[in-house]
């Protein structure tokens, strides 16, 4: 099996229509902070469907139309008519049972618009089950996207794929490869992850974690820094644009 790994998504991701892989081909983006997570923690409460958008035009307009409820914060601050800001703490709160949501993630949607499908998203959370999941598909190839910090590389995002790496690597052995090929990037990631003692010190120490912070939400860094706490794999269903940017549906793998 081969791994491939990008630490940010390929500059013409936006633009890409999301296309079938070759046979064989699974695609994972890596978003620790916060929409791998959230998106999860969603599907767990019992979420049909997760549309991620990084409009909030975008995010008003297809809860208006699809009557869905609307996640997420601007500096830790839900905007005018979203119903919950995109914590941990608000997600356990909400009843979206058999309900839509619209959760505004930054990067998340551009990442996973440009990836091919069959397309995974993960964080730390779900990193096993994620693995799981996509060795049940038999793949040839894995590509691990991250989704990184706007349009730069996140030592969070780095981390996790690092250990996604790791947990593959283990995976293919165990199902009698020889070894799976590994590129540049991806070794990167795992000598990342090994000289990190702890994971929740390099999340912190990230963008993004530096980025929650300022904003009061250094709760958010640490459930998203806990490994293998959900079994939910969201997987993307469909690609769509609204106001210039993706608008990504995902459902429950």
């Amino acid at each position: 099996m081969e791994i491939r790994l990008d630490l940010t998504p390929p500059p013409a991701a936006s633009e890409r229509t999301h296309a079938a892989a070759p046979t064989g081909v699974v695609s994972v983006v890596v978003d620790v902070l916060r929409a791998g997570s959230i998106t999860a923690r969603l599907l767990e409460r019992g979420a049909d469907a997760v549309m991620l958008t990084s409009s909030v035009r975008a995010a008003r307009q297809r809860a208006a139309a699809h009557g869905a409820l609307l996640v997420g914060d601007v500096g830790g601050v839900p905007p005018e008519g979203f119903n919950h800001a995109a914590t941990t703490a608000s997600v356990r709160s909400i009843e979206c049972a058999d309900r839509s949501v619209v959760l505004l993630a930054d990067d998340a949607p551009h990442a996973l618009a440009g990836a091919r499908s069959p397309c995974v998203l993960a964080g730390l959370v779900n990193a096993v089950a994620v693995v799981e999941r996509v060795m049940a598909l038999d793949p040839s190839t894995v590509v691990v996207v991250c989704a990184g910090e706007r349009g730069e590389p996140d030592l969070a995002d780095t981390i996790a794929a690092g250990l996604l790496v790791s947990l593959f690597e283990r995976a293919s052995r165990a199902r009698g490869d020889v070894g799976p090929a590994v590129s540049g990037a991806t070794r990167f990631c795992l000598s990342v992850l090994r000289t990190t003692k702890d994971p929740l010190d390099g999340i912190w120490a990230s963008s993004a974690g530096s980025d929650l912070r300022a904003v009061g939400l250094e709760e958010e860094v640490a459930a998203a820094s806990e490994i293998a706490t959900s079994d939910v794999v969201p997987l993307v269903d469909h690609v769509d644009h609204a106001f210039g940017r993706p608008l990504v549906r995902l459902v429950r793998m």
